[in-house]
């Protein structure tokens, strides 16, 4: 006869590990916003030079106004351009791999490309840098639910 006590117990089930915050798809959607800015901006470089007069609203302000603003001088206004385009799909990058250090420098950055449309009162792109950055800061925050939650 078998002892129960020395029969092997069936464990409880273990509980699932939390879910990896970079595959959490708040924070991979907020993370492909500023690959969104970066893109979108990049359409809006090509239509200014081509001498369209049409742009999307969620370009950045800072390409727009080197693309203005050095008209004459296509080589600084393409280096600003690139720097900027740069600058947001490396963010993505960080962002994706749910740093938070990246969001939050992305956010700032992409606020204070906002300033740039405000200034001009040109209110439908300060719009939609507000839309983006809810979304971002969605992302912020799961992110740092995700944190607490692992302390």
């Amino acid at each position: 006869m078998v002892d129960p006590a020395s029969s092997p117990q069936p464990s409880a089930p273990a509980s699932s590990p939390p879910e990896a915050p970079a595959t959490l798809p708040v924070v991979r959607s907020a993370a492909r916003w500023f690959w969104w800015i970066a893109g979108l901006s990049l359409v809006n470089i090509v239509m200014f030079q081509s001498g369209s007069q049409t742009s999307f609203v969620m370009g950045l302000g800072i390409t727009t106004a080197s693309d203005a603003i050095f008209a004459g001088n296509k080589v600084v206004g393409f280096v600003i351009d690139a720097i900027a385009l740069g600058f947001f799909v490396w963010v993505g990058f960080q962002a994706q791999r749910a740093r938070l250090w990246a969001f939050y420098l992305g956010v700032t950055v992409y606020v204070l490309d906002a300033l740039i449309y405000a200034y001009v009162q040109d209110w439908m792109p300060v719009a939609f840098h507000g839309l983006a950055i809810f979304f971002i800061v969605k992302g912020i925050l799961a992110l740092q639910g995700t944190a607490k939650a692992t302390e």
